[in-house]
Parts: C-alpha cells; structure tokens; sequence
C-alpha cells in the first residue's frame, strides 16, 4: 500500500477559507479501507480524523481550513506610539505553517503518515470576487491595507497602517507646505523585515521621533514610503470643530488600519432598572405616616440595582467611493479598538448592514457608526 497527495492549497492561501488537501491510496478498493488524516502545527498534533474513500474515484479530500484557523492567535497587536510598531511572526500571528500527514487504515490495520506536505496559510479574508484568485501576492511590496493611498490627521495623533514586503525596508519621508512646496525629505536605516509584515505607526509623532524630522503646522501634508514603493499621503487636519475619535480595527489583510471620525460623536447611556415595591407609609400610634418629620415622603419602591451600558455613535466625514469600499473591513473587523485621551478601549460594533455607497447616486455623505462600548457599569446596590 502507499499514498500519493494529488494536491495541496496553493501558497499563500489564506486559512479563513476552505484549505483542500486531495490524496490517493494503492487500496482504495478495499471494502474497508479508510484514509486518515492528521493535521500537525509546531510539531504539536491538532487532529486525525478517519473518512471513507469518495465513492465515485477512491481518493481522499480532506478540508485543514477549521482546525488550522483555530492556532491563529488575536492579541499581538499593542497600539504603541513608535514608528515601527510591530513584526507579527507566521507561526499563529499573521499565518500558520502546517504539515498534512496521510496514511491509510485497511483490515484495522493503521499504517499512518505514508505521505506529507507542509503549507503555509496567512490570517486575511477571502475576497468576494475573485475568490482563490486573488491572494496575499497581489499586495507584496506595498501597503497591506484597502484604503486609498491617503489619510487625514491631526499632529500627534496615532495612524496605523501594515506593510508587505519580501525585502529589508528603508523608512522616508518628505513634507509640504501650504503652497505644495517640499519642505524637508529625511530617510531612516535599514530594517530588516524577518516573516515579511511590518506594522507601522506613521502618525506626525511617530514619524518625526523616527526620522527626525519637523511635522508641524506649517505642514501641510507628508508622504510616507519605504524604499521606492508606493508613497502614502497624510493630510494635517487643524482645529476641528468637533473633538476626533479614532478608531483602529484589524483589516480584512489581518493587520490594523485607523479611521478618524472628525463629525458629530454622541455617548449614549442605557440603564436597565430592578426595584421591589413597598408601602409608602409608616404606622404610628394611632396614625399612619406617608413622610418623615423633616417632610421627607416614604418611598414605595426601592430600586435596588442600576445597570448601565454605554454606546457611541461616531460620524466621519464625507468618504469617497474608495474610501466606502475599505470601510467594509471595519464592518468584518474582528477586533476594533477605539482610541480616547490616549487610552484604546476594546469596541464592538452594532451595526450589521453596511451600504457601499458611491457618489454618483448618493454624493458625498458621512459614514455614521455605532459602537458598544462593552462597558458594564452598577450603580451603589441597596
């Protein structure tokens, strides 16, 4: 007997997706014959799971996709302040590498592992179109997000966007001022990029403790970029009307963006009530009381617990089309993190439908989003 894997998820396939491993065994047309399928991550057995050869061709096909994407891992991202935030490693942070091992059980007999493959899967989503078509591939050696190649901001505010590359990466930057004229250009050192994914912080701050140079408001605007790749334009947004919240999510690249909501922001209180009834009066002596001497009336119920949840809902301005289409990822984001006086709370969002709205039959309008604060608050308990 022997085993032949047919084929594996091509590289750079994504582990949300279905993940087909087809193999073919020399005894296929036993009666009894079972394929057996393990999946190993870090050397570490995940699963083994016995099936029956497909009727119609003897072969085995066997989907990783579910166990594999239960070894990704959610919580490698701290929002920090510095230029270079993070390098995610592809062993559960930003993808897996697993190995499929292929044996056979015939007569009750077990003969494991007879073939093997190793496959690396990588954390971001499926696409509508083009699906299994379009993979990690198409963004190497350029900005791992769906957002146009600009972005508004205020100075000293953070703004997170990923970075794909197959090569050491040299930080620059270069400033402009209100009539477009460049200003300064600095250039940082070499650095070296390990699994290939890099977050960045290019936020004013961030950028000028880096590269030491000036963003201030004689600035206009700044372009970011590494190498000669693709330069990212951020626009300095001064006195708004309204105070900022950012919102920092993880993209459907698996990686964080920002978005700032720059409009009208409104904190909304939910209280859910518990009381008991009782008398409002007190006997004494031969009257009945309904108030105290100092004219104080007695209560007739007793609200014994106040439970309160928060909301906020966020307005940013006008977006483009482009801008539309990216802010589906926050729609999906799994993880969303909403950023106030410096503090980064963890959000969820309510809303479930999101509309992908073009200017050519809606204009430009404001997105409006509402998030739970997940915050449980009690009132003194009588």
């Amino acid at each position: 007997m022997s085993i032949t894997i047919n084929s594996n998820p091509p590289s750079g396939s994504t582990a949300q997706d279905d993940l087909w491993h087809v193999a073919t065994s020399t005894a296929s047309a036993s009666t009894d014959m079972k394929y057996i399928f393990e999946v190993y991550v870090g050397g570490s057995k995940k699963l083994s799971v016995r099936q029956f050869p497909e009727p119609s061709n003897g072969k085995g096909y066997f989907n990783a996709g579910a166990t594999v994407r239960n070894s990704i891992t959610f919580n490698w991202f701290e929002p920090l302040g510095t230029a270079y935030v993070y390098q995610p490693n592809v062993s559960g942070e930003m993808g897996v590498q697993y190995e499929i091992r292929v044996g056979d059980e015939v007569n009750g007999i077990a003969a494991l592992n007879q073939a093997s493959a190793t496959t690396q899967v990588f954390n971001y989503i499926a696409p509508l179109f083009k699906r299994r078509t379009i993979g990690i591939s198409a963004k190497l050696n350029k900005w791992l997000t769906n957002r146009p190649n600009y972005a508004n901001t205020k100075l000293g505010e953070n703004l997170y966007i990923p970075f794909y590359t197959n090569t050491s990466l040299n930080l620059k930057c270069s400033t402009y001022n209100e009539s477009n004229n460049l200003i300064a250009t600095a250039s940082g050192s070499t650095t070296a990029v390990t699994n290939g994914f890099v977050q960045m912080n290019i936020g004013s701050s961030a950028i000028s403790t880096n590269l030491g140079i000036t963003i201030n408001d004689s600035v206009k605007y700044y372009e970011v970029w590494f190498n000669s790749f693709d330069k990212i334009r951020v626009n300095i947004v001064c006195n708004p009307k309204y105070e900022p919240i950012n919102i920092h999510f993880m993209n459907s690249w698996g990686m964080w963006d920002s978005l700032r909501f720059d409009l009208v922001s409104k904190l909304n209180l939910n209280v859910e009530r518990k009381s008991y009834e009782q008398r409002d009066y007190r006997f004494n002596g031969n009257s009945v009381d309904y108030k105290s001497a100092s004219n104080r009336y007695y209560e007739g119920a007793t609200n014994y617990s106040n439970k309160a949840t928060y909301t906020y809902k966020l307005t940013a301005d006008a977006l483009t089309d482009d801008e539309y289409t990216w802010m589906a990822d926050i729609i999906t984001s799994p993880q969303i993190l909403m950023e106030i006086d410096g503090y980064f709370y963890p959000v969820t969002l309510t809303d479930n439908n999101y509309e992908f709205s073009k200017n050519v039959f809606n204009k430009l309008k404001p997105l409006e989003l509402t998030f739970n604060m997940n915050q449980t608050r009690y009132s003194q308990l009588r």
